[in-house]
């Protein structure tokens, strides 16, 4: 773009940081990202595992009407594809004695990879966190938070979230109620 002499271009300096930062994330997910052509037996593979990841490879050949052995070798190549990163058990948190959950956003002082790899660390080791986010806007991460009760909730945030070394800013929302809750992806 070519500018008119004599005259200057300006961009708000938050706004090419905000900007550079959203790159930095956007690039290095792209980066990491292995497209993988995924076919209709793939996908409902998929499907099936998402809803009950515990079925047996005889029951999911059933559910698919293929042998045990082209579905055995097919869930690995998708594991070793990344494309399945895991199975896990859903838990009721409030049966495990975390009755409060939360919403937190957070607002680092500035963008720099150092503290956003810091404050991502440090997040990994809290238990209360079950997933982090980093986001583009006016935060930068939103946390969710499962903690026995309020006084917890409080202790958590004003005591170990806001200590940590960056952190600026931080809206808390709690959790009413679990409108949809599941860890399944649209597999089209």
């Amino acid at each position: 773009m070519r500018v008119p002499k004599g005259r200057k271009t300006t961009i708000s300096v938050t706004f090419a940081i905000k900007f550079s930062y959203f790159l930095y994330f956007f690039i290095c997910s792209w980066c990491y990202t292995v497209n993988m052509d995924l076919d209709t037996t793939d996908k409902r593979i998929l499907a099936a595992l998402q809803r009950n990841g515990r079925m047996t490879t005889v029951e999911l050949a059933d559910t698919i009407g293929l042998s045990p052995t082209p579905i055995a070798r097919r869930v690995r190549e998708l594991e070793a594809a990344g494309v399945i990163q895991g199975y896990t058990a859903i838990v009721d948190p409030r049966k495990v004695g975390s009755a409060i959950q939360a919403v937190v956003q957070i607002k680092l002082e500035q963008h720099s990879d150092e503290l956003a790899e810091r404050f991502r660390r440090t997040v990994e080791d809290l238990p209360e966190v079950s997933a982090c986010y980093a986001l583009t806007g006016d935060m930068d991460f939103l946390l969710h938070v499962a903690v026995r009760d309020i006084d917890a909730l409080s202790d958590f945030t004003l005591r170990r979230l806001l200590r940590i070394p960056g952190v600026r800013d931080m809206r808390t929302s709690v959790v009413l109620r679990t409108v949809k809750r599941g860890l399944s992806i649209a597999v089209d």
